[in-house]
């Protein structure tokens, strides 16, 4: 059995509000992609494993959520489909 994030997959937006205004978050992608240069090209479940969230147990994608409004920025899990 295998799962997919629906929003890196482009099947939904990321649906999260900015705690500090409200404003709804532009998605800044996967949290795992900014981890190091090499990072996007290594498999996506060999970085859940060293990331340091429980993503890979939950089955859940850890997306950066970024504020226009304020400039804050948060990390909001995804929760994955099953396939």
């Amino acid at each position: 059995m295998s799962s997919l994030c629906p929003v890196c997959n482009g099947l939904s937006s990321l649906e999260a509000r900015c705690p500090h205004c409200g404003e709804s978050l532009k998605d800044g992608g996967r949290a795992d992609e900014y981890d190091g240069p090499y990072a996007p090209y290594r498999e996506i479940d060999d970085l859940k494993r060293t990331n340091g969230y429980t993503d890979l147990a939950n089955h859940t994608c850890v997306h950066l959520g970024q504020c226009d409004r304020c400039g804050h920025s948060a990390m909001f899990p995804v929760q994955e489909w099953t396939t």
